[in-house]
């Protein structure tokens, strides 16, 4: 997924801090490098003739040596930065693989559930996928199992954004 695909369509990534004027996704859930989908690169190209924010967390100078600790400062400036465009998202992502953990995404699923703006994938085999579902159900997120649906349900959650924008 190249930085800008069109003039409309924009991808921001941590550290940088840009403005979002127009309708955007944060793209929340498992990033093992093991998985055999680049989940976050097939949702974004498929939202690239759109006039949207992509919002990815996915930090291409990530250093595994990083304390994961608040008193490290690219280790805090990453989980603030994550949560502060969560607040600024029209739309939540939460992609569970099967075959991950997740558990970031778990307590984000937790902590955004509540916020409307969700929209879960968790295809079978995911260990936690019943955790998921109730969840998913008590708060009426929709939850779909495959990328294809979730491509779908993010797409139409935009272009409602982007309608009710245009009609303002």
């Amino acid at each position: 997924m190249s930085p800008e695909s069109s003039p409309e369509f924009v991808i921001h990534k941590p550290p940088f801090r840009h403005t979002v004027d127009k309708p955007s996704v944060i793209l929340y859930g498992s990033i093992e490098k093991n998985t055999s989908v680049n989940w976050q690169t097939e949702l974004g190209s498929s939202l690239s003739h759109l006039p949207v924010a992509i919002l990815n967390p996915h930090r291409d100078d990530w250093d595994s040596t990083w304390i994961e600790d608040i008193s490290f400062p690219k280790f805090k400036e990453q989980v603030e930065w994550e949560m502060d465009y969560a607040k600024v998202a029209d739309v939540i992502v939460l992609y569970f693989a099967p075959g991950t953990l997740a558990p970031v995404s778990l307590l984000e699923l937790g902590m955004y559930a509540g916020t409307g703006k969700v929209i879960a994938c968790c295809p079978p085999g995911f260990h936690k996928r019943g955790n998921v579902q109730i969840v998913a159900q008590r708060y009426g997120i929709p939850l779909v199992e495959g990328l294809n649906e979730l491509k779908e349900q993010v797409r139409r959650r935009l272009e409602e954004k982007l309608e009710a924008r245009d009609k303002s």
